[in-house]
């Protein structure tokens, strides 16, 4: 065991071995609805891309619409990412900005919208990227329908770690999707489980809200994997569950998270009419839930105008 491992190890037991205590999720009950966006992409104009993001049009509309919070995605399973991060192109066999961007357009994201009230919270799945080989390799990860490994759980965590410490309070929570598998963390007598992940999350905002999704199922979407998780991925295709319906697991905040077109980042719908969406939301806030609305995003940071219309149809019915 090398140095470095072994400061990590030890500096891991002591946060995974501390006592856990429930955030507090007031906050995001009371912003009742918060906007979510899938930035992806990658390849040779990854760079161009993300520098092409106009953060101060992104945010004014966001101010508009009155959503009290925005989900943003680090990356995804192509293995790029909209921020710079060391860690993760060491681990990964990567030069300096070779996955990673120069710009760091989610720390831009977060000042920009903390000036107007609004939290921001992070996206990140919960594997190394699937669609890049070398990255699962370096990072000792495995397809994800089977179990993290040790190794993996802890480059992975230090790779959070360093994002987390930079953002600090800037950031108020993360959603980690493809928690499929959750054998890999479960067995909290192992260096590296589920705590170990959480304390990398909360090393720079101990009190950042964590949702851990296992999918779209209606079985599991509003299901706990953990007692670090402090509120329901809610993954679904539709604006239909409720608390009532679907209750979450006792002191787990209550959310659903569905997309406004007929897919994910898809420029298409809304796929109900105004009334319906502003009845749901009413509806969700008043048996104590949250709603996050995907919407479409150009890559110059402009909202799709109909998701946008209807965007600001919600927000100014409940505010």
């Amino acid at each position: 065991m090398n140095l470095f491992y072994s400061v990590c190890l030890c500096l891991t037991i002591v946060h995974a071995s501390d006592s856990i205590e429930k955030r507090d999720t007031q906050w995001f009950r009371d912003a009742k609805f918060g906007v979510f966006v899938h930035f992806l992409g990658g390849g040779d104009r990854w760079n161009e891309k993300v520098n092409g993001f106009n953060v101060e049009t992104f945010v004014e509309q966001i101010r508009q619409t009155k959503a009290g919070y925005v989900i943003f995605t680090l990356g995804q399973n192509s293995g790029w990412y909209c921020s710079p991060n060391e860690t993760y192109e060491r681990f990964a066999g990567y030069g300096r900005y070779e996955r990673c961007s120069k710009r760091d357009l989610p720390m831009e994201l977060a000042k920009a919208l903390d000036n107007h009230g609004i939290r921001f919270m992070l996206y990140l799945p919960s594997r190394s990227p699937q669609d890049d080989k070398q990255a699962m390799n370096n990072l000792y990860d495995v397809d994800q329908s089977q179990p993290a490994p040790q190794e993996f759980t802890r480059r992975w965590s230090e790779v959070i770690r360093e994002w987390s410490i930079r953002y600090g309070e800037k950031v108020s929570g993360w959603w980690f999707d493809g928690a499929y598998s959750r054998a890999g963390w479960d067995d909290l007598s192992k260096p590296f489980n589920w705590n170990t992940w959480a304390a990398a999350c909360r090393a720079g905002n101990p009190n950042s809200l964590l949702a851990f999704n296992a999918g779209a199922e209606i079985d599991v979407a509003f299901l706990t994997l953990c007692d670090q998780q402090d509120y329901t991925a809610g993954e679904q295709n539709r604006f239909k569950a409720t608390p009532q319906s679907h209750p979450a697991p006792a002191e787990v905040q209550w959310h659903l998270l569905a997309h406004l077109g007929t897919y994910w980042a898809k420029a298409d719908g809304p796929q109900e009419n105004d009334a319906y969406m502003i009845d749901y939301v009413k509806t969700v806030n008043k048996q104590g839930g949250v709603v996050s609305i995907e919407v479409n995003v150009s890559d110059d940071g402009k909202i799709y105008e109909p998701h946008f219309k209807q965007l600001t149809a919600i927000g100014t019915a409940l505010k």
